[in-house]
């Protein structure tokens, strides 16, 4: 997660750096400056419909427009009042549409709600500039207006409606990420930071707006890589993460394997809800195990269990406390009648929660002479696993 933060800033950093440069830049960096936003356009759109994330297409999009409305409205190309309606309603609009977007639920970007959101952010600059011919006085006093305390509002190049659409928007995807803790709400959260940053530059918008797309593509790529890497159910490292840490292994390690006895019984009884919630409890028991372990799922109801530079007898014992934990608490039933929310007073209850009797079977296996590859460890981690089943269950066979 802190390469969550760093990548970004880092990103700005050089942007910052090339923007404020004391002499002249190198032709090559001159040339590739004038073609940034415009790689950055491609590269967020094409990778935006290659892995279904349609938020990232028209939020890239977005900050596209504004980057052409401030270039083609800017001071120089047209008078200085339509100069500043351009801006206002860029700046006004930008930070609403980056919050709005963090917000929404991924819905394509070729579908028919897709099509529509893309309509609504391609048609802002259409509506802005049709908002200045029409001669809306009041609407341009609204955006243009400063109305804030001095003590509220420091000293900015932004109307203070469109500051407000900044620090609401900024606020509302802080949350977000405060309550999802996702890739993607990191990058709109730096991205509304370039953004904000973009609109106090008076030279270099161009090139930090690019970089705000480029963020968001640093957070698709990343939040991709989760998804292959990381179980969505359990929030533990995949069966994909453990083939590649496994390859990886090297010097003394001991391998685990683990799993749930009769757990198709409990999804035939119970349902598969009641299914997913015993086996997060027991993939948060696995991921707060000690000693050095990580843990991973590798199947439906199988998790394994890496121990570096730890001996086989090292973390019998450890494993051991770990299958007699889970089978001594088991797994509660929610019983139907209990309240969505946790009263301020306790309740008196009609009768007990039924529970779920939860054990497992673990294998394990170290490397040495006789397993001396990882491939060999695994299997023999597998074949005790088997034995562990055999044996009766609910045991740890090495």
């Amino acid at each position: 997660m802190i390469s969550s933060f760093v990548v970004p800033a880092g990103l700005l950093a050089l942007t910052a750096l090339a923007a404020r440069a004391a002499g002249p830049l190198p032709d090559e960096l001159t040339a590739f400056l004038r073609v940034y936003p415009w790689i950055v356009l491609v590269a967020g759109v094409l990778l935006g419909l290659r892995f279904r994330r349609g938020r990232v297409v028209i939020a890239v999009i977005a900050i596209a427009l504004a980057d052409r409305m401030l270039l083609r409205f800017g001071v120089g190309a047209v008078g200085e009042d339509a100069a500043r309606w351009a801006f206002n309603a860029t700046a006004f609009l930008l930070p609403l549409d980056l919050a709005w977007l963090c917000l929404a639920r991924e819905r394509g970007t070729l579908t028919p709600r897709g099509l529509t959101r893309l309509a609504l952010v391609a048609l802002q600059p259409a509506a802005a500039v049709f908002a200045w011919l029409s001669y809306q006085p009041r609407l341009v006093a609204l955006l243009g207006g400063r109305f804030l305390p001095v003590r509220l509002a420091p000293p900015t190049r932004m109307p203070h409606l469109a500051l407000v659409a900044f620090v609401g928007s900024f606020l509302l995807v802080a949350l977000l990420f405060a309550l999802r803790r996702k890739a993607l709400e990191t990058g709109f959260l730096w991205a509304l930071v370039a953004s904000f940053v973009a609109l106090e530059s008076n030279r270099s918008a161009s090139l930090y707006l690019a970089t705000g797309g480029l963020i968001l593509i640093v957070a698709l790529l990343e939040s991709t890589f989760a998804m292959a890497f990381k179980d969505s159910l359990t929030g533990l490292p995949s069966r994909r993460a453990f083939d590649e840490a496994i390859e990886k292994l090297a010097g003394a390690y001991t391998i685990a394997m683990l799993d749930l006895d009769h757990f198709k019984a409990v999804n035939d009884r119970h349902g598969h809800n009641v299914g997913d919630q015993v086996l997060r409890m027991v993939a948060s028991r696995l991921g707060a195990a000690g000693g050095g372990a990580r843990a991973y799922r590798v199947g439906g109801e199988e998790f394994a269990l890496v121990f570096t530079n730890r001996s086989r007898d090292e973390v019998l014992r450890e494993l051991e406390a770990l299958r007699a934990g889970i089978a001594e608490s088991g797994f509660a039933l929610r019983s139907p009648d209990r309240p969505p929310r946790k009263p301020k007073s306790a309740v008196p209850r009609g009768e007990a929660a039924l529970r779920i009797a939860v054990t497992v079977s673990i294998g394990v296996a170290e490397c040495g002479s006789r397993f001396a590859t990882p491939a060999h460890v695994l299997k023999a981690a597998d074949a005790a696993l088997y034995r562990a089943k055999r044996e009766g269950r609910n045991r740890v066979c090495a």
